[in-house]
């Protein structure tokens, strides 16, 4: 069923940024609350300036009232800081300190006029100042909102869910994509993921609208070529990092636009899946069944294993597919081993976006729990076909074999290379000597992961507050490990905003160094240095 969207374009809902969206010449201004709840400044228009502003400087502008919020829910503040570092970061890999402030003085161009919540009006409102703050080696961007602006975002009405890997760090060029992101995140909102349904849906856009949307101007003549080239045909490129959903494009039905003397095109469709937030959402503890003696989850290689609160947050999201942890971690080991031996159990194996071949190729592109998350998605929207089934009853102690083979094989893996013998070349001939045995951990000089005592990481200096106790401390003290040998694990940083030294400290036990890399993988954007494997003597008492 198509859908045409509601015009003008007014957002409502919630979410996770803050984004500028000029549509019919209107500035939307969304921004965070808890988890990263979302919310707008309606009817904000440019009165100068908007004509100049590039994608980099709407991404900029998303992160810099994302970090506001994240540290002022209330906007009280009157300015505010980001590391020069964390900006750079979330641009692109070559961005430079003069890239960032171009587009700060771009947006300091910028006026808007808006009415307030009390009748009054305001006009030509600067959109932002800003500077730099510099201590020692130190570098941030300091800025500030006018205090119109600040008393309006109080009180705005909830907002859609905007992701800013989806906009940042290069991944979006086109301003155009940026723009069209941020309508369809607007409209995805409105129709979030349920449990059991299809999720899907279709907008259609006259091309003079989809250019109006995305803000983009050509002549009469040769309009739409135009639009095709320079618009659309960014679009599917830019949009490889959106998560939340995705879209095909249709032309009047057609794959593509009709061609030829006097045919045009009259609509353009947006086919939209929309897909459940990530796994990283679902809040679970493992602790209460733990107490009570239960093992949830199993170990697996690096490749496949799967942090064992993975499991509880299935059963809570997809709650029409009736699973306990027991039964999401058996049903996901029989795909898992159908993948691997290629052996069709039922006839949708085929049909299915993340079974077999492409459920490793899901694997290897994010990780065994987003591909788990999106394989237990397809069960809920599709109907159950391996969740509770009789394949799982049947084929479940092959899996559970074929597991147990995979980490033998493993671990004689990892003991050969402790064991293999030393060469040497000598002239013509080669000597192979006896294996050596590693020396003992006290007097090994380059310690390793089976010698250490602790481990050591250096935390990134772009890293906030909030990513140092939300993201890295969450993470590290919430996993569950598969090892029996206690580690020391300690996560250096610096204050933020103050010269201080501090760390984190951890007790860890992962089964071998292929686990405690994979785990520190999901956190590696604020890992600034290679891990450092060191042996601490115990004090005499």
């Amino acid at each position: 069923m198509y859908e045409r969207p509601s015009a003008p374009f007014q957002p409502a809902n919630r979410g996770a940024v803050s984004a500028a969206l000029e549509t019919r010449k209107s500035l939307s201004i969304i921004a965070p609350q808890s988890p990263r709840p979302s919310e707008m400044l309606a009817g904000v228009s440019f009165t100068s300036g908007a004509a100049d502003l590039t994608s980099t400087d709407l991404a900029l502008h998303d992160l810099m009232i994302t970090k506001a919020y994240e540290s002022d829910r209330s906007m009280e503040a009157t300015s505010y800081e980001i590391p020069m570092a964390e900006c750079l970061k979330f641009l692109w890999a070559d961005a430079r300190k003069e890239d960032v402030t171009a587009s700060l003085r771009r947006m300091e161009t910028v006026r808007l006029s808006f009415s307030g919540e009390t009748g009054r009006s305001f006009r030509d409102v600067q959109m932002l100042t800003s500077w730099t703050a510099i201590a020692g080696d130190s570098v941030a961007v300091g800025y500030q909102f006018p205090d119109p602006i600040r008393q309006l975002m109080r009180s705005m009405p909830k907002y859609g869910y905007v992701e800013l890997a989806a906009i940042g760090q290069g991944s979006m060029r086109s301003k155009y994509s940026q723009m069209l992101y941020k309508r369809l995140a607007h409209e995805v909102s409105h129709r979030p993921w349920q449990d059991g349904s299809a999720n899907s849906f279709t907008l259609e856009f006259t091309p003079a609208e989809l250019a109006e949307i995305v803000g983009f101007k050509a002549p009469v003549k040769g309009f739409f070529s135009k639009l095709q080239e320079r618009v659309i045909s960014k679009f599917p490129s830019d949009f490889l990092n959106v998560r939340k959903f995705e879209f095909d494009i249709t032309y009047d039905g057609l794959g593509a636009p009709a061609r030829g003397q006097g045919k045009t095109t009259s609509l353009i469709q947006f086919h939209i899946k929309v897909y459940p937030d990530s796994h990283h959402t679902v809040r679970s503890d493992t602790r209460p069944l733990q107490a009570m003696g239960h093992k949830i989850g199993k170990p697996d290689v690096a490749r496949y294993r799967i942090n064992s609160v993975f499991w509880l947050s299935v059963v809570k999201k997809f709650q029409t597919l009736g699973l306990t942890h027991f039964s999401a971690h058996w049903a996901w080991q029989v795909a898992l081993d159908e993948a691997l031996e290629q052996t069709p159990l039922t006839t949708a194996y085929s049909k299915r976006r993340y079974r077999g071949k492409e459920l490793l190729g899901a694997i290897d592109a994010n990780g065994p729990e987003a591909a788990a998350w999106c394989f237990f998605t397809e069960e809920s929207e599709l109907g159950s076909d391996i969740c509770n089934s009789i394949h799982v009853a049947k084929k479940l102690g092959l899996a559970e074999r074929n597991r147990i083979k995979r980490l033998t094989e493993n671990k004689k893996k990892g003991r050969s290379k402790k064991k293999a013998q030393i060469v040497v070349s000598a002239g013509p001939e080669t000597i192979a000597k006896t294996s050596v045995e590693p020396p003992k951990a006290h007097d090994e000089l380059h310690p390793t992961f089976e010698t250490c005592t602790h481990i050591d990481l250096e935390i990134d200096e772009a890293a906030t507050l909030c990513d140092l106790d939300d993201v890295i401390y969450q993470h590290l003290d919430t996993r569950c490990w598969n090892g029996g040998r206690r580690i020391q694990l300690r996560a250096y940083f610096t204050v933020p905003g103050q010269n201080v030294r501090q760390h984190y400290l951890f007790t860890v036990d992962p089964a071998d160094e292929d686990e405690l890399i994979y785990e520190l993988k999901k956190i590696d954007n604020w890992i600034a240095e290679p891990i450092r494997y060191t042996i601490v003597e115990k004090k005499a008492a």
